[in-house]
């Protein structure tokens, strides 16, 4: 199964507010570095309901004091998959990116998490890496 993930930066007005979006992954990145420091997933909540979220609030103001910026980028990615979304696919696709990515302010899905093999996550538009393919084995 293969599942593309639309990478978009929260400034780019093309798309709408990024806060409103659901069913997505979501990221913050260094703004300087580029460097994802945390991946996460809005399903039945919006990005800006989850970023309101008192233990996401907590996470953000750890952020950005001990990196010392001001303001985080956030980026959504928008899951374009061929079959059928689910939330447990959603669950799965973050993790196997938290794995791969090992972003320093994820703590869950580091070392172990619920295996899909056979899932191809290919991450486009403004993604942070170079490396934009992600194989589950």
């Amino acid at each position: 199964m293969k599942a593309v993930i639309d990478w978009r930066l929260d400034e780019d007005p093309r798309w709408g507010s990024i806060w409103d979006y659901r069913r997505v992954l979501y990221t913050y990145s260094h703004p300087k570095t580029g460097e994802i420091l945390y991946l996460g997933k809005a399903d039945r909540c919006s990005v800006g309901e989850r970023l309101r979220g008192k233990h996401k609030r907590q996470i953000f103001s750890q952020l950005t004091r001990v990196e010392d910026v001001g303001m985080l980028d956030v980026r959504v990615g928008l899951v374009h998959i061929e079959q059928r979304f689910s939330s447990a696919l959603l669950g799965d696709i973050e993790s196997l990116l938290i794995q791969r990515i090992r972003p320093r302010y994820n703590v869950q899905s580091l070392n172990s998490r619920t295996a899909r093999p056979g899932l191809l996550v290919v991450c486009s538009g403004d993604w942070h890496s170079s490396r934009r393919r992600f194989l589950d084995a």
